[in-house]
């Protein structure tokens, strides 16, 4: 007599059956989750890639504007079109620096220091538009200039925080709102070269 049971074998099919599909189901769901995941930190570190050559761009026309406006001839006919090009310039590379501070506002939990940074970087960076509109030089004639060097440090510790690894949980809109008010305060203006000093010390 044959042990073959159609009901144990139905059994035993649809176990198979359920089993492979709650399997597929698995690792569906895990592979989109971890495609969700790449996918989110890779348009991250796009935003994070474009906001760093956006400062690169900010930087470099920070310095060609000021190469320019030092040595702009102030008894040429057309010297105050010039300074209102130069000056239009200097504002649109602070417009870049300003929506960049947004950024990282938004994007990176700040400590005190790293917020200092910032709005002591966004107090030197106004300094060569501020020069041109009150129609003198940016007196950084060396590189032991204490404010030049002031400005180059803060512009390596700025880029810096944009290439670190940016968090997966960025802070709350509350957080960032916070963190953009004090970096956007005027108490950076007074001293900020001296203060620099101190925050490195």
């Amino acid at each position: 007599m044959s042990d073959w049971n159609p009901l144990h074998e139905a059994i035993n099919t649809l176990y198979a059956l359920a089993s492979t599909i709650i399997a597929l189901l698995i690792g569906w769901f895990v592979g989109q989750r971890l495609t969700y995941v790449w996918n989110v930190r890779q348009k991250r570190r796009e935003i994070q890639l474009a906001a760093s050559q956006q400062f690169y761009v900010a930087y470099g026309e920070f310095f060609a504007t000021w190469k320019l406006w030092n040595r702009l001839e102030r008894d040429i006919e057309d010297f105050e079109a010039r300074r209102w090009e130069l000056h239009k310039r200097a504002a649109a590379a602070e417009a870049i620096v300003e929506g960049i501070l947004v950024k990282l506002s938004s994007e990176l939990t700040l400590s005190e220091l790293e917020i200092a940074t910032l709005g002591f970087f966004r107090q030197a960076f106004q300094h060569l538009r501020e020069a041109i509109r009150q129609d003198c030089v940016l007196s950084w004639t060396t590189s032991e200039d204490p404010e030049y060097k002031a400005f180059k440090g803060l512009a390596t510790r700025v880029s810096g925080l944009l290439a670190r690894e940016w968090s997966m949980k960025p802070p709350t809109p509350d957080e960032a709102e916070s963190q953009l008010l004090k970096i956007t305060a005027s108490d950076w203006e007074k001293r900020w070269v001296a203060r620099f000093r101190e925050m490195k010390s």
